[in-house]
């Protein structure tokens, strides 16, 4: 038996923050990855039919996600990941762990708080902005090797405080690590 379509879209609603990293990720820009959600939302409505259960679903949407990213991105004339990259990223996408990527999002919330105003900023100019290292090193009056490095520390220190966040950080002797 099919889901019916108010399950789906609460499904697609639940699921709004990997969908959106799925587009956010090849298109680069949050207000385009969101265009691609409200375009994969209509097209499983239209679809709603061929759905047997919420994998299927959670499935389809992160492969249409996918796709119509690529197509925007080729419509714009971005580069795209190379296809064995979002092959990868796809199966980290598709991990059914449920609250693990709301969760993930709130502590990288709190951890992005924390942040000093430059890293912030630094990060704001790069995703947001959409900037590229060299054009930030430009505004920025310093070396783009000098931005690849900060970044390097800034995604370094999220990533360390969202795991701790998530209580997840091993302790060296659980990484073979004496």
């Amino acid at each position: 038996m099919a889901l019916e379509r108010e399950t789906i879209v609460q499904l697609l609603l639940r699921e709004r923050l990997r969908l959106t990293a799925v587009a956010s990720a090849i298109v680069r820009d949050v207000h385009a990855a969101d265009d691609v959600f409200q375009q994969v939302v209509l097209a499983a409505l239209q679809a709603s039919t061929e759905f047997q259960d919420p994998g299927h679903v959670l499935a389809w949407s992160i492969r249409a996600s996918r796709h119509r990213a690529i197509d925007l991105a080729h419509s714009r004339r971005l580069v795209s990941l190379p296809e064995d990259v979002l092959d990868l990223l796809e199966a980290e996408w598709a991990d059914p762990a449920p609250g693990a990527w709301s969760d993930r999002a709130e502590a990288l919330h709190r951890c992005m708080g924390r942040l000093a105003g430059p890293s912030r900023e630094l990060l704001k100019m790069r995703y947001t902005d959409g900037l590229t290292a060299v054009s930030i090193a430009r505004k920025l009056r310093r070396t783009a090797d000098a931005v690849y490095q900060t970044l390097s520390r800034v995604h370094r220190a999220l990533r360390d405080c969202v795991e701790r966040e998530l209580g997840r950080v091993e302790k060296p002797a659980e990484r073979g690590v004496s």
